[in-house]
């Protein structure tokens, strides 16, 4: 037996058992970053039995193939490469597949760094808040264009525009213009209401303080669900607060009028009453959707797509 067979199999088993016994949350985050593994992993049999199928050749015809390939070095890196190029396509198919099918399963390994601190903050600033999962959802939605992007839960996550930069975590975001003046400025806003908790955050350090990002992102979703006192059900005034957090409160409360003014609209309840009567622009912005495309969507993956995967690591 070669060396490196015990070394990489005692070497795994001593770094799971060291995720596992330091793990904060009682070995949930080492089980979700394994069945993380396990995605990849299924991948590449899919993407092996694929190359198969492929090359479907009888095994002696396949011998015969790479021997003659093999009398010429030309020809045998030429049939190690044709054989890399179709076994790298079919990964990325299969790759991607499972990491777009498991969305609602899958946690980006990049989280578990920025986990503890998101907890943190909502003990401190919201500790009775109903589902804390929601906000673990909400930067998931936020910062990752997809599971397998650079910028997913990375506190250096940045949208840059002409007219528009979001920032880290949870996008916090300026505006402005056509003649180049600031619109509006999410985090200035939250600084002049969080004067003390927020006093260290600002344009030219927030994509180094992730810490504050999460905090901020904490704040405003709890102002966002406090302006909805009145609404009783918790997942419907969390839906709410989640559609003010993505298209500003102004536009939820207008819209909440105009259902009370609906027959048949109840305006304290959001999804199939007040999600029907979006009063936000229907041109189409960003791959065909529009800003009422994009902020009732927002609401139902943040709250029923991706919050559930975060529920016992968020407990």
């Amino acid at each position: 037996m070669r060396l490196r067979t015990p070394f990489i199999v005692g070497g795994s088993a001593a770094v799971l058992l060291a995720l596992y016994f330091t793990d904060p949350d009682d070995g949930v985050s080492t089980g979700m970053l394994l069945l993380a593994l396990l995605v990849g992993i299924l991948a590449i049999a899919f993407a092996h039995l694929g190359r198969k199928a492929l090359h479907d050749y009888p095994e002696a015809e396949m011998q015969r193939l790479f021997g003659t390939a093999g009398q010429d070095p030309i020809g045998a890196g030429l049939a190690l490469i044709a054989l890399a190029i179709v076994f790298s396509a079919l990964l990325g198919v299969f790759g991607s597949a499972a990491r777009a099918a498991s969305v609602e399963t899958y946690i980006p390994v990049a989280a578990y760094a920025q986990l503890p601190t998101l907890k943190t903050e909502v003990k401190t600033h919201w500790p009775d808040h109903p589902a804390p999962e929601v906000l673990a959802a909400l930067v998931e939605h936020e910062s990752c264009v997809s599971l397998a992007a650079a910028n997913c839960w990375n506190p250096r996550s940045r949208l840059k525009t002409q007219r528009e930069e979001g920032a880290g975590l949870g996008q916090l975001t300026r505006a402005y213009g056509p003649g180049g003046a600031l619109r509006f400025d999410a985090l200035a806003e939250l600084r002049s209401r969080h004067p003390v908790s927020l006093a260290g955050l600002t344009w030219s350090n927030v994509y180094a303080r992730p810490d504050l990002q999460l905090r901020a992102l904490v704040l405003k979703s709890r102002d966002n669900f406090m302006a909805m006192r009145v609404v009783a059900d918790p997942l419907e005034r969390l839906a709410m607060a989640d559609a003010a957090y993505n298209g500003g409160l102004g536009g939820v409360q207008a819209e909440r009028r105009a259902c009370g003014l609906t027959g048949g609209c109840d305006p304290q309840r959001w999804f199939g009453q007040v999600e029907t009567v979006c009063l936000k622009s229907r041109r189409p912005l960003y791959g065909g959707r529009s800003a009422c495309d994009i902020n009732r969507h927002h609401v139902t993956d943040v709250l029923l797509v991706r919050s559930p995967k975060y529920r016992a690591l968020m407990a």
